[in-house]
């Protein structure tokens, strides 16, 4: 947790992932969100300060998969994409890739932006790409007994 200079607290978690899929073993998730749902003026330094709190969990994982996934449920999606997009574009990201992948689930009116960072001398771009989407196909064909 942080607080802005504002008097903002935000949150930013990482949460690992279980996966049957071994490719997966080391996907963690991100989120962040500001505790009151307050509003306030834009302050560069939030953006900055979770940048460096990303940062420093690769210092420390470097091997993870990061994901964070914006759904449209709130219709409020393509801000969200625009704004990671954003601050990974500002980033120092150098030896990092970056995968934005598009995914809504058959029959349903949800549509998600699954966005991933990870190291590149861990992951290749597209065998990431190929193994998610492989594992989406196998979520949407799901049939519970």
């Amino acid at each position: 947790m942080f607080i802005t200079k504002h008097g903002l607290n935000y949150y930013v978690a990482f949460k690992k992932m279980e996966f049957e899929n071994n490719y997966f073993q080391n996907l963690y998730s991100i989120d962040f969100w500001e505790v009151d749902n307050k509003k306030f003026t834009k302050d560069n330094a939030i953006e900055a300060t979770i940048i460096e709190i990303i940062f420093d969990f690769f210092k420390v994982f470097p091997n993870v998969l990061l994901h964070y996934v914006c759904d449209s449920m709130d219709n409020k999606q393509n801000f969200r994409t625009k704004l990671f997009d954003n601050w990974y574009n500002k980033s120092i990201n150098e030896g990092f890739s970056k995968l934005d992948i598009n995914y809504e689930i058959p029959n349903e009116t949800i549509k998600y932006k699954l966005e991933f960072i990870f190291k590149s001398e861990f992951y290749d771009l597209n065998e990431v790409g190929e193994k998610t989407n492989s594992q989406l196909e196998e979520f949407s064909s799901y049939k519970p007994n």
